[in-house]
């Protein structure tokens, strides 16, 4: 289900495209904002993009993002936990647009902005969860708790992130005919 209740039906040219051109700006982020600890729109742009096009177009688009991206800036055991941490943030963002549909309403947008960032610390968390492989609880501990201002920063980030794209790729989507709300 998406933001309006139902799967978007796209075709595979749309759907590549797309993900395509949001990956872009993902990636392009991530790369033009490497300065600033942990601030990107690339959490927020997965969480409105599963409410937009369902959960199998955002893990597509967390898979690409992620891949092509730590091509640039660097590759290694963290990836694989980076892709993991949006795809349980896809999951997550999946049940709550599915709980709002049992009531048959749509997620209100500064809900969704709290919700984003909480999901800063998700993401936080799932990604530190390599430092536990690497060297076990004592690593994970200490790594995870240094970083939680840079959590913060995340999450700061993904709430205003939101509110900026929200709208934007709502009214994208709804006019493009990509969005059933249209």
């Amino acid at each position: 289900m998406s933001l309006n209740g139902s799967m978007q039906t796209m075709n595979k040219v749309q759907e590549i495209s797309l993900i395509g051109i949001l990956a872009a700006v993902n990636i392009a982020s991530r790369v033009a904002l490497q300065m600033l600890p942990n601030i990107k729109p690339v959490t927020s742009i997965i969480i409105i993009s599963v409410l937009l096009f369902g959960l199998a177009f955002g893990i597509k688009l967390t898979i690409v993002t992620t891949l092509v991206s730590n091509m640039l800036l660097g590759m290694g055991l963290w990836t694989v936990f980076q892709i993991l941490a949006w795809i349980v943030i896809c999951l997550l963002t999946q049940l709550l647009v599915e709980l709002f549909f049992m009531f048959k309403k749509k997620p209100p947008t500064l809900m969704m902005a709290v919700f984003s960032f909480l999901m800063g610390y998700v993401f936080g968390f799932i990604v530190s969860l390599e430092q536990f492989v690497l060297g076990g609880l004592g690593l994970f501990l200490t790594y995870y708790s240094s970083g939680i201002l840079f959590d913060t920063f995340h999450a700061v980030g993904n709430f205003i992130f939101y509110l900026m794209a929200a709208p934007i790729l709502i009214k994208i989507a709804n006019m493009k005919g990509l969005s059933k709300n249209s």
